[in-house]
């Protein structure tokens, strides 16, 4: 199910979590956790774990590129967000670069869809894209909610380093998310934990990547403009498409050219800022 999907994701990215935490702990000392640290992991926590169902449900629902299509616009979103009511305006070269990234990303998830106007007309915002567009709010909820977290950490523990700051945001999110996702199970669908027998390979291999890229983003969107930080990591499109031609055989390149370009550009010009 999408649930059990998430709640292997989280599950087995905790204990990498667990282990950076303590390491840090024995190695800095353990840091004062306040309430508002904590409130505001938990808000990232049910907002996180909330997309991510919203987006295997997206994903499950119909076109996977219609799916992607809805889901990156949480790029603008983000700046949107940002701008307005977080005090991270981008400047005018960043906001360009983040709009030429999010218009390369649809271009290259249309060009997976078909060509010209067949992708356009297969773009339906349809239940998938609903979902997707939610995942998406949400994600931008939570980018900012564990970027607040982290610095109500740091002002609690002023020697605590950015870097301290995300191993514990992402800790104390990720256990929380495991609570919450395994008492909604064991409730709603507690047959479904028989299939971790089955999967429990693939679930340490998400688990494992899960990890390493929520430190990594946990820790960039506590030094940078978070929209930019998110328009950056879209160069994990590029690599998709070089993942889909090299191991699912996919032989759209070229009309997925201009999308790669727009992609980018659009972060070329972030970097540059």
């Amino acid at each position: 199910s999408a649930t059990l999907n998430s709640w292997s994701r989280f599950t087995f990215c905790l204990p990498y979590a667990a282990l950076a935490a303590i390491t840090l702990g024995i190695k800095d000392g353990w840091p004062e956790l306040s309430s508002t640290f904590l409130g505001f992991c938990a808000i990232t926590a049910v907002a996180q774990l909330t997309a991510n169902v919203a987006l295997i449900t997206a994903f499950r629902s119909g076109s996977f590129g219609e799916s992607i299509v809805f889901h990156k616009l949480e790029v603008v979103l983000t700046a949107i967000a940002g701008a307005m009511f977080f005090s991270e305006p981008p400047s005018m070269l960043g906001g360009f670069g983040i709009a030429v990234c999010a218009a390369g990303v649809i271009a290259i998830n249309l060009a997976r869809e078909g060509s010209g106007e067949s992708a356009w007309r297969g773009l339906r915002f349809g239940r998938s894209g609903q979902f997707a567009l939610l995942c998406a709010v949400l994600l931008v909820f939570a980018s900012f909610a564990l970027k607040l977290a982290n610095g109500a950490l740091r002002a609690a523990n002023p020697e605590a380093s950015f870097f301290d700051g995300a191993v514990q945001t992402l800790f104390h999110t990720t256990w929380i998310e495991v609570v919450i996702l395994s008492l909604w199970i064991l409730w709603r669908e507690p047959a479904s934990f028989r299939e971790v027998e089955k999967h429990w390979k693939r679930m340490i291999v998400i688990g494992s990547a899960g990890f390493t890229a929520s430190l990594c983003w946990f820790w960039a969107f506590s030094i940078t403009i978070v929209a930019y930080a998110k328009a950056v990591g879209q160069i994990e499109s590029l690599l998709a498409v070089a993942l889909g031609i090299r191991i699912m055989g996919e032989k759209n390149l070229i009309r997925q050219l201009p999308g790669i370009l727009l992609t980018l550009l659009g972060i070329t010009l972030i970097l540059l800022d």
